[in-house]
C-alpha cells in the first residue's frame, strides 16, 4: 500500500497527530470486548509514531479498557466517546472525567443494573460493558440479534428517558449514553488544540466515528491538514464512505498503512 500524496503532505506537519479508533481500526472485531486483541505490529508502530507524534486513541470503550488493549505508553487514551482522558497509561496516570459528566454516572449505573437484572436473564450471550458513564450492551452472541436488539430498546427506553440518559447504536450494540454533546469530533478537536496541532490524521470505521471524519472536514475548512481514513468492512455506514478522504479494506490494511507511515516519516527524515 503506497501513502498518498495527500496524507505525505499531513505527515510533514509539526506538530502532527495521529489518532485512531480501536475496534474494527486497529483490533479486528472480536465476538466479546474481553478478546479484542491489537492487529500484530500495530502496538510498535503506535510506538514508533509516539516518537514523531501526538498519537492518540478515541474509543467508545472506557479508558481502562482501551488501555489494557493498546498498552502502550506516551500516547492519549480518550474513552467513552471523549468523556474520559488519560494522558497516558491509566496505571500511571489519572483518568479525568469531564466535569458535565459527572452527574450522568449514577443514572447510567442505573440503566446498567437494570439491563444486568432484566435483559441478561432473557438474552443468552448478552455482554453488559460498564463504563464510568453508562456502558454498552453487546448482544452480537445472542441466538436472535435482530429480536434481541428490540428487546433491549423497548425494555430500556422508557427507563432512559426518565433518567435522561441517551440510547445509541453500534455494531451489534446499544450504547447508554450521557445526554452530552461530546463525541469522537469534539474530543479530536480538543486533542488537536490541546497540542497545538498543525496536522492530523483521523482513522476509524464505525458511525461513531463519523464524528470524527467531519471533524476533519471542519478543521480544514479552519486552515489545518487534516485527513480521514475509514477501514470499511462488510457492514460499514454508507455515510462513513462519503466523508472518507482514504478508505482502506479491513484492519490488516489499515496496521500497513500504519506501516508506510511509519516509512514516509523516515524517508522524509533522512
Amino acid at each position: 500500500m503506497i501513502v498518498s500524496q495527500n496524507i505525505t503532505s499531513v505527515l510533514a506537519q509539526r506538530p502532527l497527530g495521529l489518532v485512531f479508533d480501536i475496534d474494527g481500526t486497529l483490533s479486528p472485531i472480536a465476538p466479546t470486548p474481553d478478546e479484542a486483541r491489537l492487529y500484530p505490529g500495530a502496538a510498535e508502530y503506535l510506538r514508533q509514531a509516539s516518537q514523531f507524534a501526538h498519537v492518540g486513541i478515541i474509543t467508545g470503550r472506557a479508558v481502562a479498557d482501551g488501555a489494557r488493549i493498546v498498552n502502550v505508553e506516551d500516547l492519549t487514551y480518550v474513552g467513552t466517546h471523549g468523556l474520559e482522558w488519560c494522558q497516558g497509561l491509566p496505571s500511571t496516570h489519572e483518568i479525568e472525567l469531564i466535569p458535565e459528566a459527572v452527574p450522568y454516572a449514577q443514572p447510567g449505573q442505573e440503566l446498567l443494573d437494570l439491563a444486568e437484572n432484566e435483559l441478561v436473564p432473557q438474552i443468552p450471550g448478552l455482554i453488559v460493558q460498564r463504563k464510568s458513564v453508562g456502558g454498552t450492551l453487546h448482544y452480537r452472541l445472542a441466538s436472535d440479534p435482530e429480536q434481541a436488539r428490540a428487546t433491549i430498546l423497548a425494555t430500556l427506553k422508557e427507563p432512559a428517558a426518565r433518567l435522561h440518559m441517551h440510547l445509541d447504536e453500534g455494531k451489534r450494540a446499544v450504547e447508554i449514553l450521557a445526554p452530552l454533546t461530546i463525541n469522537k469530533g469534539k474530543a479530536l478537536r480538543r486533542f488537536v488544540e490541546h497540542f497545538g496541532l498543525k496536522g492530523v490524521i483521523f482513522a476509524g470505521d464505525d458511525r461513531t466515528d463519523l464524528y470524527g471524519l467531519l471533524e476533519i472536514e471542519h478543521l480544514r475548512q479552519d486552515g489545518y491538514a487534516a485527513h480521514g481514513i475509514v477501514v470499511q468492512h462488510a457492514d460499514t455506514p454508507p455515510a462513513l464512505l462519503e466523508h472518507a478522504d482514504s478508505v482502506v479494506q479491513g484492519v490488516e490494511a489499515m496496521v500497513d498503512m500504519l506501516q508506510q507511515m511509519m516509512i514516509a516519516i523516515g524517508e522524509e527524515k533522512e
